[in-house]
């Protein structure tokens, strides 16, 4: 077994650890922070599941438990590559879940910035695209993995929670369509359906952008209008952040937000699928005042309430 490479990061850097790997011929590429390790392909280890999607390979034994096993060539639409060839797995951790993707090989583990990766131009593909962006190494192009999207296509148990919170009507204070909420999130997909939960229980006031870049210059016009003209524009009651964002993570925004902006009073919450001790302590250094794991969203809704209301 190898297991996964680890190097620190400052927080709010706008950095992030690709890991590279192949599907045939092309290269692709996963945040390390999604992965747990990487180990061979033992068929051995893996049990069928009856009526189980074309991509879904089993239940794979995984340090004395059972993890999804999913091939990612064939989740992807690609063509598989020749069976008899050795094959590497994948296992990772995100959304409070472990599952396992089988590739074709480990390439390495880059450092970038987000600045380096160009999402897909939203015309060109579905809003169930699988990439979510690509960046370019030692001149090849890498294509980087939408893992959340893959994963709850496949298994629906493990996508969005439905809001169970029912609508309130607060006698004082806002009211849930009073709030603004700024939305930072490049999944087209998630950023849609998140937008839905929250409207179906009130907060039908959500300014959403494609990444923490698009949010940053939104509330920098603001900043720089009312410093020009001594009259203050609406600022946001609230902003919501995934982290894994191209041009501009969620941390670094979060960052300027609370310093390089000023603007310290708009409650920051990190929405993202990668919340656990390491992450909880990033978004602590930059100033986040809350942080949610990606499937809960009713914990997200509480924490509007509790930070808006």
């Amino acid at each position: 077994m190898v297991k996964k490479q680890e190097i620190l990061l400052e927080s709010g850097t706008n950095e992030l650890e690709l890991l590279t790997f192949l599907l045939r011929d092309q290269l692709f590429g996963v945040n390390v922070a999604k992965v747990q390790s990487i180990i061979q392909y033992d068929t051995s280890l893996v049990t069928k599941t009856p009526n189980a999607p074309n991509a879904m390979l089993g239940m794979l034994l995984y340090r004395d438990q059972t993890i999804p096993l999913i091939d990612l060539s064939a989740a992807l639409d690609l063509a598989v590559s020749d069976s008899s060839a050795e094959k590497i797995v994948i296992v990772t951790e995100f959304n409070n879940s472990t599952s396992g993707y089988r590739v074709d090989g480990v390439d390495r583990i880059h450092r970038l910035s987000w600045d380096d990766f160009v999402p897909l131009d939203s015309i060109l593909i579905s809003s169930e695209a699988s990439i979510i962006g690509s960046t370019y190494i030692g001149g090849k192009e890498i294509l980087v993995i939408d893992m959340e999207y893959i994963l709850s296509k496949i298994i629906p148990g493990l996508a969005l929670e439905k809001a169970t919170t029912e609508k309130i009507d607060m006698a004082e204070n806002l009211k849930r369509e009073d709030v603004c909420v700024y939305f930072a999130e490049d999944s087209t997909i998630i950023r849609k359906n998140v937008i839905k939960i929250l409207n179906s229980i009130g907060y039908t006031n959500i300014q959403s952008f494609e990444n923490g870049q698009r949010a940053y210059e939104s509330l920098q016009r603001i900043r720089e209008f009312s410093e020009k003209t001594d009259n203050r524009i609406d600022q946001p009651h609230a902003v919501v952040s995934d982290i894994e964002m191209p041009m501009m993570d969620g941390l670094t925004l979060c960052r300027k937000i609370k310093i390089e902006l000023g603007m310290d009073q708009i409650p920051v919450i990190m929405f993202s699928s990668l919340i656990n001790e390491q992450m909880i302590a990033k978004c602590e250094s930059v100033g986040a005042d809350g942080y949610v794991t990606k499937p809960e969203t009713n914990k997200l809704i509480d924490m509007l309430d509790e930070m808006c209301l």
